[in-house]
This record gives structure tokens, C-alpha cells and sequence, in this order.
């Protein structure tokens, strides 16, 4: 969870490991969000769904279904030009990393509000996606936004939200063993961070995430962060976007492996020696390996 220093809740995650992976399941039509496999998937028997639009979106040679639903037994809506911000931010995010890793999978995503329970005094902006590995994705949204920062702010925060689970779709749909490991969040995290701030550089959190990153980076490893991995998988991809594929393709796969140690020795495995001092040179004596 990422606490914004300048917004009251800002949050953006995937859903832990669904205790099964679906099988591989064509892209045609969307499910039919009032059956048993959506409900099941989002944990939710209660809803009353239906669809308010939908858009068609081509990533290379494939196309998929982008659509937004309504819970009518909830009140959440998405702002007036929400709707069209999060189809775009969606595009954007496939369409970044599509350009870069050629032979990526995808399938169609549903975009579901949902309410803010409790007081808020403070505005809240959150993304939860759920998944089942390769069959439609869900990002559940909700949207307060603050009445004390420029609406332009609001909507950038927003799209930035969106296209950070945009990734955790495309994780779901390319790594899905990997990502169902509960030790997985700090590469699962740091990289859809990542993708979230190359869809949209202005964003003034970055910064603030930088900072923060730079206060703990010489106390914690990068194994023992998630969001403040996103200077990592910077670094990484200044290097070459492959790497950061090929390193989510390189992580444990097994759930007999499924601990910090497997990951560490993955990681090890993977990056080149020189690594540690490289990165630590590039950011202030920051570390990767918790041993190092």
C-alpha cells in the first residue's frame, strides 16, 4: 500500500492469488458479469451488473474488449470523462509495453467502480484488479476525488491508477504462476509502478515516490520493498525494457518456492554480478540483495 503524501488515500494493487488459474480462455465476447465465473472472481455474490459502454482496442494483431459496468446495487460512478481517461490509460499502458516485448498476450478488461466505505475526510483514488490468469481481467475503481487540488490533478492521478492494474492484467495474462506467489509483490508491484509513470511522466507523484525511495533504499533491500521498487525497474528498463520481462519470466513459478529466499536466489540468478554496484553507484548506495 502507497500512502500519497499529497492526497489523502492513493492505492493501487493486485488482488491476492486467486486459489485457482482458469484456463486459457479465448477473447471473444466479455463475461457475463452477473455469472458465477465473475462473480467468483471478484468475491462478490451480490452484484447486479450490467454494462454501460464498452470499446474496442487493437494491440498489434490482437483485439480486445474494454468495457465499463455498473453494480446497480451500489451508487459508484465514475466522474463525468472518467470513463474515456481509463479506456486511455488502458491503451496506453498495453500499447508501452507491447512496443517493446512483441509476443505479449491480451484479453478484454472490465472496469468496475466501487464504493468508498467509511468516512472520508480526505479524498481516496484505488485500483484492486482481479484476475485468473489468462481470461479477463477486472479493475475495481474507487474514485473520490479532492475538491482541494486542480481537477487536471485529480484526473492524472486517476489515469496513472488505471494503467498501473493495466499491467497487473498484462502480468496476469504473460507470468501468471509467477505473479500467483504471495512473495511475488515486489517485483508485482515496483513494475506496474513502473508502466504507470511511463504512461504518464508528469506525474507529480513521482517525484514524492523517489523521495521516499531514497530515505528507506539504504535501510531495505529490494526484496523487501513493492512500490518503492518502481526506481529499480527504472533503472532496469534504462538499461533495456527486455530486461524487465525477462526478469518478471525469471522469478519462481512453483509454490514449493514461494519465499523471499527463492525469489532472492531467482533474482541473483538472473542479474549479472556487477549489478549491486552498479545500482548502488546509480542511487546513493541503495541495495538489492538484503546481504549485500
Amino acid at each position: 500500500m502507497f500512502q500519497s503524501l499529497f492526497l489523502g488515500v492513493f492505492l493501487a494493487a493486485a488482488q491476492p492469488a486467486p486459489a485457482i488459474l482458469l484456463p486459457a480462455q479465448p477473447v471473444g465476447e466479455p463475461m457475463d458479469c452477473n455469472g458465477a465465473v465473475f462473480k467468483a472472481q471478484i468475491f462478490n455474490d451480490d452484484i447486479a451488473c450490467r454494462e454501460v459502454s464498452r470499446s474496442k482496442l487493437k494491440i498489434a494483431d490482437q483485439t480486445v474488449t474494454l468495457r465499463l459496468l455498473h453494480d446497480d446495487d451500489e451508487d459508484a460512478t465514475l466522474p463525468p470523462g472518467y470513463a474515456e481517461a481509463a479506456y486511455e490509460a488502458i491503451a496506453r499502458s498495453f500499447e508501452i509495453v507491447s512496443r517493446e516485448r512483441g509476443d505479449l498476450k491480451f484479453h478484454n478488461v472490465s472496469i468496475l467502480p466501487v464504493e468508498a466505505y467509511g468516512q472520508r475526510r480526505e479524498a481516496r483514488m484505488s485500483g484492486v484488479t482481479y484476475w485468473r490468469g489468462k481470461a479477463e481481467c477486472v479493475i475495481a475503481l474507487e474514485v473520490v476525488t479532492a475538491s482541494r487540488i486542480a481537477p487536471e490533478d485529480n484526473l492524472l492521478m486517476f489515469k496513472f491508477i488505471v494503467a498501473h492494474e493495466a499491467f497487473h492484467c498484462v502480468q496476469s495474462w504473460n507470468w501468471s504462476h509467477q505473479m500467483a506467489l504471495e512473495t511475488s509483490a515486489w517485483w508485482r508491484e515496483g513494475s506496474a509502478d513502473l508502466v504507470g509513470m511511463l504512461a504518464y511522466p508528469g506525474f507529480t507523484a513521482q517525484s514524492k515516490v523517489n523521495q521516499g525511495f531514497a530515505e528507506i533504499a539504504d535501510a531495505k533491500s529490494v526484496l523487501q520493498m513493492d512500490y518503492g521498487n518502481v526506481v529499480f525497474f527504472h533503472w532496469l528498463w534504462s538499461q533495456s525494457p527486455q530486461k524487465v520481462f525477462d526478469l518478471i519470466a525469471a522469478m519462481p513459478r512453483d509454490k514449493a518456492y514461494d519465499s523471499m529466499a527463492s525469489q532472492e536466489a531467482a533474482l541473483q540468478a538472473f542479474l549479472p554480478k556487477e549489478a549491486p554496484a552498479q545500482y548502488a553507484a546509480a542511487y546513493r548506495g541503495a541495495r538489492i540483495y538484503a546481504t549485500q
